[in-house]
């Protein structure tokens, strides 16, 4: 019984389950349905909408210009200022040609690249946009292009290379217009005319000659292939440069021109089967030089590293570029080149870049010789630094790393390493040297030993922050001193330098501040400051820097009222170069000079371009030609127009009395002459003080004695050291002032036959050895006249002040260098002027050293008297 319940109860269970499956089953079509319905409504709305935008974007498109289709549209220039200096059009190297002139085997290599249905399609080609379509899907937008021949016309002449929706549009319905006003020749020729090969050769004719010197109706089927694969990345397949990738992009062609029938398999082969080497033979288009051609070359470059900006662009979409030329700077560098280089040996060559300090634009450049002018040797060359490098790979990190002060003590002693030992470019070393000495000097050693005690890892970041890229692994202790393996260009050498005089603030160099398309689209170029270090460094290696131009190596490079800073440098040939062009021992490869003010800095590279001339012999930098570069920044940076500030310490800076070489603070003893002013890093122990110099000794026991016997006046002392001291003696006669008499190594000076008055007298004594002078002691003595006569007056008693004793007052002293006449002691009328007392006139004198000698006035034989051990004499009276 109570089975079959739960049977029955379990059927109807069941059977309430199925109706209810049931009622479900019927409610889901309705579902679906009204799911569709909701998508076929948005498709609708959407599909009206997408219509619409295509609309409106349509209608807004620019019109199509015949004159722009016809000949490109050139780019402006504009300086610093705004103002317009030149443009840059692609018709410097451009040879028109009409289509009935271009071989149909060039077209047909052109069509199978580019456009395969060119002659099919009426502007757009379906199916290639539904390949796109599902390449830019799968890998973002912009992964692939569809373009057809006519949408790239459009795009090089109309709009611009934006990988935008907006631009596609646009192109699309410019591109259907064109078919519809010009035949498909007529859009093939506009096309072939106007494409970019690389090399500033732009259209089909132009390029046969500069890859091929040949005319376009003599191209063959290996050479037109060539040239069809290069418009897709002109610089990257340049034949000239990468043969190996222009040969692959060649044989790529080939293969598409068999695929789709415009040669056979075998003679793609036979064309594949042609070294791109053996083929190229270059030819030149002649052209005018541009104004500023080196700077312009530079703006090329710099507009190539702007995202979304193609080359092509440049020459022919109408850009107008804002630059940060100078002009009165760039004309001027290029006058000094000129100047300095036009007379000299075809091979040498100079490099210059000058920036602004502050902001890191590129104010000029100066590059080449000759008519056409360039950017190699100021931007693209990888030439060792030389000592260039110390302030940015030695001293700056040890300044920032480790806080060295200006005064810190280096050993300039020979630095061995495993495989070679590294010295002083002249072999001489010093021992102890302060770091500001040791830059002034251009010392080796101690670059690289601050080079080790900082280390690979902290130098070369320091370093990278300004502009460079170094490996820590790969920079070795060579590197301090500029034995780079590679190199480096001025430009970087300049940017790197900027930072010293910004107070660490780095902004990498360029020439372009913006770039404004014609459809009103602007690219900001930021440069973007960052600290590259503390402005402590910063300000500390300017200021031992502007000692380098003061009293360094950079003297020559100097010029007179300008803040500068800056620093030389040159290298040397390796001795396996030597040898192999047979140069001598120490020939210099590269000259450098770099510096700053805090208005420009700029950086010089002086050096030949071939390592030997076209007879094969070995050229190398004579005594000479190894200060242009010093030469030629001077002559650009004095020429400039510089603010002439002055580098502002910072707060985090303190100033510190020194004394020379020692490394301490200076005492109260130090001379003047052994101090200097270092800096440290504010808050950064102080040395202790140096006790070199002690307080000097005085002058004990000095005492002035009348010699009646003799009719002398004995002056005596004593002092403590012998070796190395003299003494100055003054004197002075009733009270006048005191005059310098004579320096003596002896203890005593003896008057001659002194006239009746006050005699006052100091003595110092001088240490040679330390430097030192004691403080002056005195002693003074009156001599009395005989009985009734009255003593010669002081000055401004009857006399007029300096009266010699027995003259009239007024009377014309006698003539500077000749004996002053003594007073009246009984020579009577017959003396002459100037006889010592007690001789008769005309009468030898007695001799040096004895009374009454009247010894060599001061100011004759050195002024100075040297007496032995006979005391000095004294030319009466004291009182002149």
């Amino acid at each position: 019984m109570s089975k079959d319940y739960r049977s029955r109860m379990e059927r109807r269970q069941s059977s309430d389950s199925s109706k209810l499956a049931n009622k479900s089953k019927t409610k889901k079509p309705r579902r679906g349905r009204n799911w569709k319905k909701t998508l076929l409504i948005l498709a609708l709305i959407l599909g009206v909408l997408g219509l619409l935008t295509i609309g409106v974007i349509a209608a807004t498109s620019p019109k199509l210009d015949p004159k722009k289709l016809e000949t490109p549209v050139s780019s402006k220039i504009m300086d610093m200022n705004d103002k317009e200096v030149s443009l840059v059009a692609g018709d410097e190297k451009r040879i028109r040609v009409k289509i009935n002139e271009i071989p149909e085997p060039v077209q047909n290599a052109f069509i199978a690249t580019e456009d395969v249905r060119f002659r099919e399609h009426s502007g757009i080609d379906v199916r290639r946009i539904a390949g796109a379509a599902f390449a830019n899907v799968r890998e973002g937008f912009g992964a692939e292009g569809a373009s057809t021949i006519s949408q790239q016309v459009i795009k090089n002449t109309v709009l611009t290379n934006e990988k935008s929706l907006t631009r596609k549009i646009r192109e699309a319905y410019l591109s259907v217009q064109l078919e519809q006003k010009y035949s498909k020749d007529q859009i093939l020729e506009m096309y072939l005319n106007k494409i970019y090969f690389g090399n500033n050769a732009y259209g089909i004719a132009t390029a046969a000659k500069v890859y091929f010197n040949k005319d376009v109706d003599q191209l063959e089927v290996q050479e037109a292939a060539l040239l069809a694969g290069l418009p897709k990345a002109p610089s990257y397949y340049d034949p000239t440069r990468n043969p190996k990738e222009a040969e692959h992009r060649r044989n790529v062609v080939l293969n598409l021109m068999a695929q789709h029938k415009f040669i056979s398999k075998e003679e793609a082969e036979k064309a594949k089967s042609i070294s791109v080497k053996d083929m190229i033979k270059e030819g030149e288009v002649k052209t005018e030089t541009r104004p500023y051609d080196a700077y312009i070359k530079q703006v090329i470059d710099d507009l190539k590293d702007i995202e979304g900006l193609e080359e092509a662009d440049i020459y022919s979409s109408g850009l107008k570029i804002y630059t940060n030329l100078d002009t009165k700077a760039q004309q001027t560098t290029e006058d000094v080149l000129k100047a300095k280089l036009n007379e000299e040996h075809e091979f040498l060559q100079s490099g210059v870049a000058l920036v602004d300090t502050k902001t890191g634009s590129i104010r000029a450049v100066g590059s080449g010789r000759g008519g056409q002018l360039s950017n190699y040797f100021s931007s693209k060359i990888k030439r060792q630094p030389g000592s260039t490098i110390k302030p940015i790979l030695d001293y700056g990190p040890a300044i920032e790393n480790k806080k060295w002060n200006t005064g810190y003590i280096l050993k300039d002693e020979p630095v061995e390493l495993k495989d070679i030992t590294i010295n002083n470019f002249n072999d001489r070393n010093v021992g102890d040297i302060s770091m500001r000495q040791a830059l002034v000097e251009s010392k080796n050693t101690t670059a690289v030993r601050a080079f080790q005690e900082v280390g690979a890892e902290e130098a070369t970041d320091f370093a990278n922050k300004l502009g460079f890229d170094l490996d820590p692994d790969t920079t070795y202790p060579s590197y301090a001193i500029g034995g780079f393996n590679g190199g480096i260009s001025p430009l970087t050498l300049a940017g790197a330098y900027t930072s010293f005089g910004n107070g660490g603030i780095y902004s990498k160099p360029t020439t372009v501040r913006k770039v404004e398309f014609p459809d009103g689209r602007v690219v900001e170029v930021d440069s973007e400051p960052k600290a590259a270090m503390k402005d402590y460094t910063a300000y500390m290696i300017t200021d031992m820097l502007k000692d380098v131009m003061d009293r360094g190596t950079g003297r020559e490079a100097n010029v007179s009222g300008l803040n500068l800073a800056g620093k030389t440098g040159t290298t040397n040939y390796s001795k396996e170069d030597r040898d192999k062009y047979g140069l001598p021992d120490g020939a210099t490869k590269d000259a450098w000079m770099a510096g700053y003010t805090p208005t420009y800095t700029a950086a010089v590279w002086t050096g030949y371009a071939e390592n030997k001339d076209k007879e094969g012999n070995g050229l190398y930098l004579n005594d000479n030609e190894a200060d242009y570069s010093k030469q030629i920044f001077r002559d650009i940076m004095s020429e400039l127009d510089h603010k002439n500030t002055d580098f502002k310490k910072p707060k985090s800076v303190t100033e510190v009395a020194m004394e020379k070489g020692t490394g301490k603070r200076a005492s109260e003893f130090t001379p003047d002459s052994e101090k200097i002013i270092e800096l440290f890093v504010k808050g950064t122990d102080l040395p202790g003080i140096s006790d070199s110099y002690e307080k000097p000794s005085s002058i004990e026991g000095l005492e002035a004695k009348y010699k009646e016997d003799k009719n002398e006046i004995e002056v005596k002392w004593k002092y403590g050291k012998k070796k190395g001291v003299t003494f100055r003696v003054l004197a002075s006669y009733n009270d006048g002032p005191m005059q310098e008499r004579a320096t003596i190594n002896d203890t005593k000076f003896v008057v001659p036959a002194p006239a009746p008055g006050k005699y006052s007298f100091q003595v110092i004594a001088i240490d040679s050895e330390n430097n030192t002078e004691s403080e002056p002691a005195g002693t003074s003595i009156t001599i009395e006249g005989p009985e009734g006569e009255e003593p010669p007056p002081g000055e401004g008693e009857g006399e007029q002040p300096g009266t010699p004793p027995g003259e009239e007052p007024g009377t014309e002293p006698p003539a500077e260098g000749e004996p002053s006449t003594p007073p009246d002691q009984g020579g009577g009328e017959g003396e002459q002027p100037g006889t010592p007392p007690g001789q008769e006139p005309g009468t030898e004198p007695p001799a040096e050293g004895e009374p009454g000698t009247t010894p060599t006035p001061p100011g004759q034989n050195g002024g100075r008297q040297q007496n032995g051990g006979n005391g000095g004499g004294l030319v009466p009276p004291l009182g002149q």
